[in-house]
This record gives structure tokens, C-alpha cells and sequence, in this order.
């Protein structure tokens, strides 16, 4: 990394802070290593040690994937917006042109505000740190200038997948939107073999995300509550439940940002727990400890929206590179 890049990388995390800063949020710095971690299938962890000087006894700990369970216990107490830039580790990782296991996040919080408040403050963030243009029209970074596109992912599936995903229930009604679109073997029986969120990221990663608007950042809102995550529900005219208040922010074709209107029911969070936990400890490459007491920091939970934005890749995108391995110190 050249000084140049260092320079760059300086102040555009300097002005991060500046924007929360002005803004009346709290900066935060809490700890890598837990002895607990949220249970998410989506990803590995790192598992390390504590040795005690006095006795050699030895005591797991994690490295934290992102600074949501730390940064949770102090909403729950606090209850104010809060944001923190810090090192982030995830493991089964591919090193490479946007993916490092070891990377920088911002991840921020917003009292009494929802997912698409978070989506406004993004694009007033984003255009806070680009460079100030008097000509617009031959301004370079253009492409960048809010408002960002939005796009419902039920819509998203429509145009670049050819069916709404709201009108596939079952398992067996995604795996033949998959044979039709060519991207599945024909198996003796889809229902059976393929589970629905599987035959949805595979339609979603071959089919949807390749073929997002790239000249304009995308906000990609309500995601499948087939899906679990600790979002709150979209809730429909006839009572059933299809989304999540979740979006997540593309730019250039590169997923920059994941964003929930956070859960604050605290038995939703603990059936969360529960049973995201029993897949993990069956699955994971790396298992590792849940709290079960962590929902009770869900009892009296303030209205708040999270977003988790890669820093690395928001700094590739500002220098104009298609990689993060230039920008990384």
C-alpha cells in the first residue's frame, strides 16, 4: 500500500467519524474476542484461546465477526445512536479481489428510526465523502451522487429472474424456476432435495445480483423472511408474513452494506437464538457459544435501525478501484 492509498484511506476514515460525530452519535470501541458470538449460518468464526498466567487453564474465546454483540447490550442500556469502525474476522473466506478475512466495518445505530431511515443516511454518508463538485455534470462520481436506486426484491426477481418470489411458496415452485431458468440439474424429486432459502440464494447469486443496475447504487429492500434474520417482519394487509425490514446496498455490482429495522421483541429474538443455534452446532465448521440469557437485553429494546458497511470496499469504490487489495494498510 502506497502513501498515497494510506493518505486516502486516513481521511476518508477521519470524515466517517466527522459525519457521526456531527451528528450526535456516540463512537463505541468494544472488544474483538467473546467468550459467546450471535449464531449466524451465513458465516465462520475464528476460535482462539485465553491461557491463564497462574494456573494454565484455558478458556475459548472468538473473534468477533462484527461488533453487533457487543454493541447490542449497549443499546439496550444507553439507548442511544451509537456507531463503531473496527476490525472484523471471518473465517472460510477466499482471499481476494473483495473478500479478506480480516477487514474493517462501520457499523451503526439509529435511535427511534427504521431501515429505510438507515437508507437515507447512507446516501447523505456516501455523498459526505465525495469530493465536492461545481460542475455536476462532468462530475466523476456521478455515479455516486444520491438518490441511490431502490429496488424491492420481490421486483428485482421479476426483471432479471422472470417470476415474482412472492408467488413461490414452496420449495418445489423455486426449483422450477430454476430448471426453467437453466442453472439446476433436473433432480428425481426438487421438493425433497432442495431446501427453499437454498434454491433461493442460488436464483438470487446466478441470476439477480450479476444483473443489478451498476449506474447507480442500489438499496435491495424487504428480503425473504423465509430467510431468517434479526429483522422485524413486513407486515401484510392479510396477515401473512413475506419480508423482512432488511435491505442491503450494492454499488457497482459489490454488496457494500447489510441493514435491518432491528428486532426488539425479545421472544422473536430468543426463538431466533434457539434455533439458528441448533443448525450451528450441527453444521458449523467452527461451532461455537451462544448465550442463552442474550435475549433478555431484548426487554424493553429501543425502535432502532443497524447497518454494517464494509469499509475496505467503500474505500476501493471512492479510489476508483475494482479491488480492495490496493486500499488495505
Amino acid at each position: 500500500m502506497d502513501l498515497e492509498a494510506l493518505q486516502f484511506r486516513s481521511r476518508i476514515i477521519h470524515q466517517i467519524r466527522e459525519f457521526f460525530f456531527n451528528r450526535g452519535y456516540l463512537e463505541v470501541d468494544t472488544p474483538a474476542l467473546s467468550e459467546h458470538l450471535i449464531p449466524e449460518n451465513c458465516l465462520e468464526v475464528f476460535q482462539t484461546e485465553y491461557i491463564e498466567p497462574w494456573s494454565q487453564n484455558k478458556k475459548t474465546l472468538y473473534l468477533v465477526p462484527s461488533p453487533e454483540v457487543h454493541i447490542k447490550p449497549l443499546i439496550a442500556k444507553h439507548k442511544v445512536s451509537m456507531f463503531q469502525l473496527s476490525k472484523c474476522y471471518r473465517n472460510v473466506e477466499s482471499i481476494g479481489r473483495i473478500h479478506n478475512p480480516e477487514f474493517t466495518m462501520l457499523e451503526y445505530y439509529t435511535m427511534d428510526a427504521d431501515y429505510m431511515d438507515s437508507a437515507t443516511i447512507t446516501e447523505e454518508l456516501v455523498d459526505y465523502l465525495l469530493p465536492t463538485s461545481t460542475n455536476r455534470e462532468a462530475d466523476v462520481f456521478k455515479f455516486l451522487r444520491p438518490p441511490f436506486i431502490r429496488l424491492s426484491m420481490d421486483d428485482a426477481f421479476e426483471t432479471y429472474a422472470g417470476f415474482r418470489l412472492s408467488k413461490c411458496s414452496s420449495a418445489l415452485d423455486l426449483a422450477k424456476q430454476a430448471l426453467r431458468l437453466g442453472i439446476m440439474e433436473q433432480p428425481n424429486n426438487p421438493f425433497k432435495t432442495w431446501a427453499w432459502d437454498d434454491l433461493y440464494e442460488l436464483i438470487f447469486v446466478q441470476c439477480v445480483e450479476p444483473n443489478l443496475p451498476k449506474e447507480k447504487p442500489v438499496f435491495l429492500f424487504n428480503y425473504p423472511a423465509k430467510v431468517p434474520c434479526l429483522a422485524k417482519d413486513v407486515p401484510e394487509k392479510n396477515g401473512e408474513i413475506l419480508w423482512k425490514q432488511r435491505w442491503e446496498l450494492y454499488a457497482e455490482g459489490i454488496e457494500l452494506s447489510n441493514c435491518y429495522s432491528e428486532e426488539t421483541d425479545a421472544e422473536k429474538v430468543r426463538t431466533y437464538f434457539e434455533s439458528e443455534r441448533a443448525i450451528k452446532d450441527k453444521m458449523a465448521l467452527v461451532p461455537h457459544k451462544v448465550d442463552s440469557e442474550y435475549w433478555k437485553h431484548f426487554i424493553n429494546f429501543p425502535k432502532c435501525s443497524g447497518n454494517a458497511m464494509g469499509v475496505d470496499r467503500l474505500i476501493a469504490l471512492l479510489s476508483g478501484y475494482k479491488t480492495i487489495e490496493p486500499i488495505l494498510p
